[in-house]
């Protein structure tokens, strides 16, 4: 494998929904290919003050244009990435409960209202995205469910636009699919019930997730993903930049990334926009030194 793609996070010093030129202006001088946008739902008091829709609803034609802007003055549309609802909990609601948004993969309808949300974010930004990062939420959510829906998805996106986006699942530390025996067990069931689009599926992995599940057994569980399931790795400490001393032992993940058959993308989950060429630096030190020079002493 020959270096990665590179993923310009949804720092916060920019627009929280916005348009691309702002994130791509960030992007293109750090060498990243894509650029990450929010496609979750209705999400904090000010949304719901926008749009008179409710925290953890989907959003509209209406809210997408309140949302979102358009931008006609782009010398050409960059790729990005649709990071959709990650179904966690959001800030306290009027009443002073906390609202987190349920992840339906089992109910076909839910599925068919997320893919039409996500087809009307694509026509009012001027393009479709090129990869769309999802959530397993639940126990409710079957194996066979998620998959059903991120076929779905890009069935819905092929029709629609006459392509076919990569939908990657992230693993989460609190939801259906967490460690690496899940991960794996979760693509045998894709390439069971969908072998015509492995190559447009995948799997985003969060090292931080999985470690917080595993801890010692980490590299044992980071080995049960089937390489080629890979296409797509978080990195970050606690949303900051990574260091060699952090609990992921970071030097064996990106030897895994680096024995991949496919070029991975790479999406540093950095929230600080003067931090991201930090941990970009961090990454390609990573992938290009061999394993001993990577421990530490």
């Amino acid at each position: 494998m020959l270096g990665a793609d590179y993923i310009y996070p949804n720092v916060t010093e920019v627009a929280r929904r916005g348009g691309l030129l702002e994130r791509w202006c960030l992007a293109e001088p750090l060498g990243c290919t894509y650029i990450e946008v929010p496609g979750d739902f209705i999400k904090n008091k000010t949304e719901v003050e926008r749009t008179g829709q409710d925290i953890g609803s989907m959003l509209t034609r209406s809210s997408i244009e309140e949302l979102y802007q358009q931008e006609a003055d782009i010398p050409r549309l960059p790729g990005y990435s649709l990071h959709t609802e990650p179904g966690i909990p959001r800030r306290r609601d009027p009443h002073g409960r906390q609202v987190k948004a349920d992840l339906r993969w089992h109910d076909p309808e839910w599925v068919i209202a997320l893919g039409d949300m996500l087809l009307e974010i694509g026509d009012f930004l001027g393009a479709p995205p090129a990869i769309i990062e999802i959530h397993p939420g639940g126990r409710k959510n079957s194996h066979a469910d998620i998959a059903a829906g991120m076929h779905a998805l890009i069935a819905a996106h092929q029709s629609a636009f006459g392509v076919e986006p990569r939908i990657l699942l992230e693993n989460h530390r609190d939801q259906n699919i967490s460690t690496g025996n899940q991960m794996r067990a979760f693509w045998e069931t894709f390439v069971k019930h969908h072998p015509e689009i492995i190559r447009f599926a995948g799997i985003a992995l969060d090292p931080g997730h999985l470690h917080a599940v595993t801890r010692e057994d980490f590299l044992q569980s980071l080995r049960r993903i089937p390489p080629e399931a890979l296409r797509s790795i978080h990195v970050h400490t606690n949303l900051r930049p990574p260091s060699i001393t952090d609990d992921v032992p970071w030097p064996e993940v990106f030897s895994a990334i680096r024995d991949l058959p496919e070029r991975p993308y790479i999406k540093p989950v950095i929230y600080q926009k003067n931090k991201v060429a930090e941990a970009i630096d961090f990454c390609e030190g990573m992938l290009a030194a061999p394993l001993k020079e990577r421990l530490p002493a």
